[in-house]
């Protein structure tokens, strides 16, 4: 793994972590945009920006070391291989439920019936309100969990 991969960093697990931490991992082609993202999720002491990543590629490694309860996914781009690249992070950790939210520029109605198909649980405009946006990652990892949001 490079640097790049990981621009948002690490947070330790173990005995001190929070019951309701929520590990989410950002993939986005643009490194700004999942500098901000993790910025602005930063705020919220139960959500832990395990990892980022440029492409799902990279995000299928990250995801195999770092374990996240939800990616956050653009699937537009120049390296986009849709809606592939959501069953694939979905087959990555057969036994790890992971949470996909597509998080995309603007609405696309084919893409989001694709993402929707091939496994992804929620499509958002990537200009939600960040409490809005956390809402939304609280009820995905509920759901993958098996339980209900607090």
């Amino acid at each position: 793994m490079n640097s790049l991969t990981q621009d948002a960093g690490r947070s330790a697990t173990g005995p001190g972590k929070p019951v309701n931490e929520i590990r989410v991992m950002i993939i986005d082609e643009h490194l700004a945009v999942r500098r901000a993202l993790a910025a602005r999720l930063a705020s919220f002491p139960n959500i832990d920006v395990v990892a980022t990543a440029r492409d799902c590629r990279e995000g299928l490694e990250l995801a195999l070391d770092n374990r996240p309860d939800i990616v956050l996914m653009e699937l537009k781009g120049k390296n986009r291989r849709q809606p592939e690249s959501i069953r694939e992070m979905n087959n990555a950790l057969p036994e790890h439920h992971i949470g996909i939210i597509v998080l995309t520029s603007y609405a696309d109605d084919e893409e989001q019936q694709a993402a929707l198909k091939a496994g992804a649980k929620r499509y958002l405009l990537k200009h939600i309100d960040t409490a809005k946006l956390t809402d939304e990652i609280e009820a995905v990892a509920a759901e993958a969990s098996g339980t209900r949001p607090s």
